[in-house]
């Protein structure tokens, strides 16, 4: 059959206007069936974050476990990542249960106080690929403030290509790790960094902060006689020990340390215990006592580098031989201690002391 040059004039009209239905549906979004998709869009790939700090500076971290910053200071954060140059971003917070929290994108205007909102404050083309950086708030009523994840997606604007898989960055709450201290005597303790100060000042202001939330990190206390003419440090008890107390924070257990002031006319403590080791799951409390009831003893236990132990004198008349100690000497007898003084919420752990 024969085809007519008016027949074909209206074939080429009719795939013309096909052609320009196609083109249509890819400029404003609509869906077009004679064009199949065919792939997604590159997922950014994070470089940094960045939390702010208290002096207006950023603090950076980069890391592929999930990094613990949360709460953050005014909930912003700072995202760098790479993606292609003319990208664009839709930015989500994932909460524990699944929840999608969309973040709207700002242009610069004012965004209120108690909603969330991200916007992309700068792009680095000099690099390749393009390095951008996205600043976010996190909007105050998130169920879960304390963990979430943050995704950005490499948005499309074409019909024919997917958004691209999320980039995701892991946060976490910011792991606090307690610090308590006690003061026997004239004196007071102080930390660095700053958060304890606990015992009497100087001036005989009673110093109350004795237990502080750190972050992670290395803790330094600081011990100050009141009266240098009357009074000396003594030493440390509990989970420090001797004349110093610096310790890193990881999370083990709760540090407990104790500070004895004496007066210089008293002698120094007959023994000095190791500090007493910190155990997951526990708690220091206290050093232990020995027990007075049978003989005459002295209530505080001594220590040496095997643990605690007390020693109690044979009495004249008593019938007892003394047993030879090479800890307590050929006069007395050893005996172990125990955390009667904590009123049962205590347990003998050797060579640290009672436990909880």
């Amino acid at each position: 059959m024969k085809t007519t040059w008016h027949q074909a004039a209206g074939m080429g009209s009719l795939r013309l206007l096909v052609s320009l239905a196609a083109a249509l549906a890819l400029l404003t979004g609509c869906p077009s069936p004679s064009v199949p998709r065919s792939g997604a869009l590159e997922t950014p790939v994070f470089s940094v974050l960045e939390i702010p700090q208290v002096n207006g500076g950023w603090t950076t971290y980069s890391s592929a476990a999930p990094m613990e910053v949360l709460p953050t200071r005014g909930r912003n954060l700072r995202v760098w990542f790479s993606a292609p140059l003319g990208s664009t971003f839709s930015v989500g917070l994932r909460e524990p249960d699944g929840t999608l929290t969309a973040l709207p994108q700002s242009q610069g205007a004012p965004v209120p106080a108690e909603q969330g909102f991200f916007q992309v404050i700068s792009v680095n083309a000099a690099v390749t690929p393009p390095l951008y950086t996205v600043q976010l708030r996190s909007p105050l009523a998130m169920t879960s403030p304390a963990i979430f994840n943050v995704e950005v997606v490499n948005k499309t604007l074409r019909t024919d290509v997917s958004d691209s898989a999320p980039m995701v960055v892991r946060l976490a709450q910011v792991k606090v790790f307690t610090v308590t201290v006690a003061v026997s005597g004239n004196g007071h303790v102080t930390s660095n960094p700053p958060g304890i100060e606990c015992g009497t000042s100087p001036q005989g202001r009673p110093l109350t902060q004795c237990s502080h939330n750190f972050g992670r990190g290395q803790v330094t206390l600081n011990p100050g006689s009141n009266d240098l003419n009357t009074t000396r440090f003594d030493g440390w008890s509990g989970n420090c020990a001797g004349q110093s107390c610096q310790f890193t924070l990881d999370g083990t257990a709760p540090v407990q340390a104790v500070a004895t002031f004496k007066a210089r006319s008293q002698p120094p403590s007959a023994s000095v215990c190791q500090a007493a080791p910190l155990i997951a799951g526990l708690r220091w409390i206290a050093t232990p006592q020995c027990d007075p009831a049978s003989f005459p003893t002295t209530s505080s236990a001594l220590c040496d580098s095997a643990g605690l132990f007390c020693c109690k004198s044979v009495p004249v008349g008593s019938g007892l031989p003394p047993v030879p100690s090479a800890r307590c000497g050929a006069d007395k007898i050893e005996f172990p201690p125990d955390c009667r003084n904590t009123l049962g919420r205590g347990r003998l752990l050797q060579p640290g002391g009672c436990y909880e």
